[in-house]
């Protein structure tokens, strides 16, 4: 699994977005000389309402449809590590009206899975990158666990006692486990729900005793004490949960691992369409209000140019 820092280039897409920001809200023309939008646009999302990417489409979408003056409407797809929705964006008409909202699966999923119903290189556009989100250890209080050693002492001495829920195979709490598994040499049971809100549900019902879960989804529940939050996954401090440790400060060396979310089209879709939406998710983003309800929500704010996360996809894959 690929891990990465995209704080290192986080300043540079801002300046590009911040160029963009004061940009008056426009349309763009397809080669019949038609204005887009003239209709409602399709957001599809293969997250369950209130998981990160679903509240991310939501906050980009609404800015959308003000600057562009029609409805961005959110399609939830969920389930299948995101392959159904994904597919029905990859079958859709090139158009500009049916976009996709994912993250970081996208790229892994042709490595988990023999076949796909579609090819992640060909069958789509990248607009924006939009941001990326740690996540972070999270335990139920009847473990008795006050930090990952403990947590790591006990699978250790029972190993496959523990299970770790996740929003499904190939998701990124998925890798997270597997990653920091074989990273500090521990055997948990993975469990996939449905979904990343079903799977922090599962935690704090006591379904399961933990998972690496966006902190999003988490917040309420650690600071009601119904969850205990041991790490977070990337180099640096999350903004959100600033007294917890990351990974690399509890002595697991070298792990490093974020989610990223993005938007992303149908391949061969209009340039002139390209070209606005990227633009306008860029500087939406960017906006002060976005980015602060953005880093609120435990997300690290980006907006990029197409080739930026073109680039990035291809690496990935």
């Amino acid at each position: 699994m690929a891990v990465r820092l995209y704080l290192l280039i986080a300043a540079a897409l801002a300046v590009f977005a911040s160029n963009l920001a004061s940009a008056a809200a426009s349309t763009a023309s397809t080669s019949s000389g038609q204005a887009y939008p003239v209709k409602p646009v399709r957001i599809i999302v293969p997250y369950p309402p209130g998981a990160s990417g679903d509240l991310l489409a939501r906050m980009i979408a609404q800015r959308l449809n003000e600057n562009l003056g029609q409805p961005f409407i959110i399609d939830n797809r969920p389930g299948g590590s995101g392959i159904a929705g994904t597919d029905a964006v990859a079958k859709a008409t090139p158009d500009g009206y049916t976009l996709l909202l994912t993250a970081m699966n996208h790229t892994t999923n042709p490595g988990l899975f023999s076949t796909l119903p579609y090819d992640t290189a060909r069958d789509f556009t990248a607009i924006s990158l939009l941001g990326s989100v740690p996540l972070a250890l999270i335990v139920h209080p009847s473990t008795g666990f006050k930090t990952s050693k403990d947590m790591i002492a006990a699978a250790r001495a029972k190993p496959s006692s523990l299970r770790s829920a996740s929003g499904g195979n190939g998701t990124g709490g998925h890798l997270s486990l597997e990653v920091f598994a074989r990273a500090t040499n521990i055997k948990v049971v993975h469990v996939p729900y449905k979904g990343a809100t079903p799977a922090v549900i599962g935690v704090v019902q006591g379904e399961v005793e933990m998972s690496f879960a966006g902190i999003l989804p988490t917040l309420s529940f650690i600071k009601e004490g119904r969850l205990i939050p041991l790490l977070v996954t990337t180099a640096k401090r999350a903004p959100s949960l600033p007294n917890i440790p990351t990974a690399q400060e509890t002595g697991v060396a070298g792990y490093d691992v974020d989610v990223w979310f993005g938007l992303l089209g149908r391949a061969g879709m209009p340039l002139e369409i390209l070209k606005l939406l990227a633009t306008q998710s860029a500087a939406i983003v960017n906006e002060p209000g976005i980015n602060g309800k953005m880093l609120g929500q435990g997300f690290i704010p980006m907006g990029s140019t197409p080739e930026t996360f073109d680039k990035i996809i291809r690496r990935d894959l």
